[in-house]
């Protein structure tokens, strides 16, 4: 750990330990340190593409590790307020910038939430954490879903329908029976003479027992252009069965990445989790991007050219075994194959330098350790 992390760390428990004694005394308010380290050794490649060069790499990765740290307050007649202080811990490195992750102030009331701040738009939900069982790291579906998984403010990385967006305003309801509603709005502050770009997020959810149903909405304005609006939809299912878990979804992008251009691309995922026993567990992911649409003379993302080869198809196996409820060891593979105008790359940590065509795969050997 270098020393920017150890005053980082050092400052925060100036912080932390004079509200948990107020707290203490109080008795109306906690606080409470969070997160997981998960590492693995891996072996990474890409090829496919004739007369280029086959791309390859032994290393050491971090899996987008988080630290953070959650304070809430009870205000009496079913309120309370919160914030959260979450960041990225670069396990491999010994870095990692704070604060870039899910950060906001909260307020709860019996007619639902309030959140200001950074935080992942509700789209992202459909699909990452009640779908997919690979939810961090280069196993996971967003290497295609959403069209790759961006954290920035309107208009930066504006290929991406996976987002974590900062200036956010936030509606989360509270449970209406088995139905549950999340809104967001990105404030338009990047504004200027020419446009102002802003974004929209919803998600409709339904639970109930083994069953997990639900609807996710997203558009963007001014993305690409003063006029540009993209918008995504995003269909997602999930039912257990004994040890067994089903999942799926199915997407549509649709982007104007120029005046009077169009490109449309549709997607889906289809994925099974079984426990073999109370420790061990088994994964197994396919995702498929069809061809892209329209009549955009350029790709956007990983999507390729309509008219093109641009399709791909994603395979991800994993196996888990449990050493505790906080400490997982892991292996998993996986293998994108893109078309020839495609360039979908591996999700968190890519292969450098890959080229339209190229198929990138990885296998990984890990550690999880939650706290």
């Amino acid at each position: 750990m270098n020393s920017s992390m150890h005053r980082a760390l050092a400052l925060a428990g100036c912080a932390i330990f004079p509200l948990a004694t107020s707290a203490q005394s109080a008795d109306t308010s906690r606080v409470s340190l969070y997160g997981f380290l998960k590492v693995d050794v891996e072996q990474v490649r890409a090829s496919g593409t004739p007369g280029a060069v086959a791309l390859r790499a032994n290393r050491l990765s971090n899996n987008l590790s988080v630290l953070g740290f959650r304070t809430r307050e009870d205000l009496g007649g079913g309120m309370a307020a919160w914030a959260q202080f979450e960041g990225n811990v670069r396990v491999d490195t010994g870095d990692g910038p704070f604060n870039g992750r899910n950060t906001a102030v909260g307020l709860s009331t019996p007619a639902g939430e309030l959140v200001l701040g950074q935080w992942e738009a509700p789209l992202r939900f459909t699909s990452v954490y009640a779908i997919d069982p690979f939810t961090a790291g280069i196993f996971a579906s967003n290497s295609i879903m959403g069209n790759g998984f961006a954290t920035g403010a309107n208009g930066q990385s504006p290929a991406s329908f996976d987002r974590r967006q900062p200036n956010l305003l936030q509606y989360w309801s509270p449970a209406m029976g088995a139905w549950s509603l999340r809104l967001a709005y990105a404030m338009p502050e990047e504004k200027t003479d020419q446009s102002s770009p802003d974004m929209f997020s919803g998600l409709l959810s339904y639970r109930d027992g083994p069953l997990y149903a639900a609807w996710g909405y997203e558009l963007h304005r001014a993305y690409f252009g003063a006029h540009s609006r993209d918008d995504a939809h995003r269909l997602a299912l999930a039912y257990s069965f004994g040890r067994t878990r089903l999942r799926g979804s199915w997407e549509q992008l649709r982007y104007e990445p120029a005046p009077g251009q169009s490109l449309r691309r549709s997607a889906w995922q289809v994925a099974v989790t079984h426990q073999l026993d109370d420790w061990q567990e088994l994964a197994l992911s396919y995702v498929q991007a069809q061809a892209a649409r329209g009549n955009a003379t350029s790709a956007v993302g990983g999507i390729g050219i309509p008219g093109t080869d641009s399709g791909a198809r994603q395979i991800s196996l994993g196996y888990t075994y449990r050493l505790s409820k906080r400490t997982d060891l892991w292996a998993a593979y996986t293998r994108i194959a893109n078309g020839a105008t495609a360039a979908y790359n591996l999700s968190a940590n890519g292969i450098n330098g890959l080229k339209p065509g190229q198929d990138p795969s990885g296998m990984g050997i890990g550690i999880t350790h939650r706290f």
